[in-house]
């Protein structure tokens, strides 16, 4: 699988960057280790070795920051998934209308990838197996946007239909270009196509049935 995608943008930034450790800290430059690993191989294709190679330390320094790799992989996709939440939470007013919620979800999700594409990456790849296995959905970004489509369709906004089924469709658009991106088939920064996005996704929202 690591094959095929473009290491230079899993390498994007400081290697002692964490997600919850502060950064220059061996927390830290574990979080940033595994996340480059998890995204690229898998969890299921990393052991604790690897990362503590990965990062020049001990199998056993690795146990006093975080219990197991299980523990490691929930703690980065819970914190990069509350991230994102966070992003549409600050941007996205209650009052907002149907093009501005849109606008606001696209931005936050390109700006993820383009900034920090390991953890796009892994929170792109790692969504089901990690919810799954930990059993807690915690924070969830595509919950929002199923509920703002949900009142769109109230509001007659949009055609009536399932909003858990629109709301997958609409963020398709961008997941799909992202993953793309990842892999370099999309060389342009996903920044500088947020007004293609929203009006793809707007017309996706606007489809009948």
């Amino acid at each position: 699988m690591d094959t095929y995608l473009d290491k230079t943008l899993l390498d994007r930034g400081p290697a002692d960057q964490g997600i919850t450790g502060k950064q220059g800290s061996t927390k830290a430059r574990i979080e940033r280790a595994a996340l480059k690993l998890f995204a690229a191989r898998g969890v299921d294709g990393v052991s604790i070795k690897d990362i503590a190679s990965a990062c020049d330390i001990s199998d056993g320094a690795m146990y006093r920051h975080f219990k197991s790799k299980e523990s490691l992989a929930h703690t980065l996709f819970q914190a990069i998934h509350a991230r994102l939440l966070g992003m549409l939470r600050e941007k996205a007013a209650p009052d907002a209308g149907l093009e501005a919620t849109v606008r606001t979800v696209v931005t936050a999700y390109c700006e993820l990838a383009e900034q920090d594409p390991a953890a796009f990456a892994y929170h792109l790849t790692a969504r089901n197996t990690v919810l799954a296995r930990a059993g807690d959905g915690g924070a969830d970004p595509s919950s929002l946007m199923a509920q703002r489509v949900a009142a769109a369709i109230t509001a007659g906004e949009i055609p009536a239909g399932d909003p858990e089924l629109k709301s997958a469709m609409a963020l398709g658009v961008v997941l799909q270009a992202a993953e793309y991106r990842l892999y370099g088939r999309i060389t342009t920064p996903l920044t500088n196509l947020i007004d293609v996005f929203t009006r793809s996704v707007l017309a996706v929202l606007r489809t009948e049935g």
